[in-house]
């Protein structure tokens, strides 16, 4: 091999080991740009159905309270407010599940 041919040879790699020493900051962001977006998805996916089972819950406890305090009529009352005291709850629990899921999430897939 020729003097000329080798510093060639050195200049490409030197030229191409200082792109990627100066490029890590590019990797990161690109990584906590997907690692963002698969949290997102893996805490929305896995924090579904809170609020519809607070609220058919709160309903149902509703219905019973007021059916025993009023009959009927206080059983409908009952279940509608306990509806939306569910709503509320169940919303309340759903988020601060998707906070922890997220979280998780985002923490193991930035080990990777």
């Amino acid at each position: 091999m020729s003097v000329r041919n080798l510093s060639s040879l050195i200049a490409c790699f030197l030229f191409l080991a200082a792109l990627f020493a100066l490029s890590p900051d590019r990797a990161l962001a690109q990584n906590t740009s997907y690692c963002d977006g698969y949290a997102r998805d893996y805490a929305q996916r896995n924090s579904r159905g809170r609020v519809a089972g607070g609220a058919a819950r709160g309903a149902i406890g509703g219905a019973l309270i007021g059916g025993i305090a009023r009959g009927r009529r206080g059983a409908r009352r009952g279940a509608l407010i306990g509806g939306g005291v569910g709503v509320v709850a169940g919303s309340a629990r759903r988020s601060t599940d998707y906070n922890a899921l997220y979280n998780q999430a985002y923490s193991n897939c930035m080990r990777r």
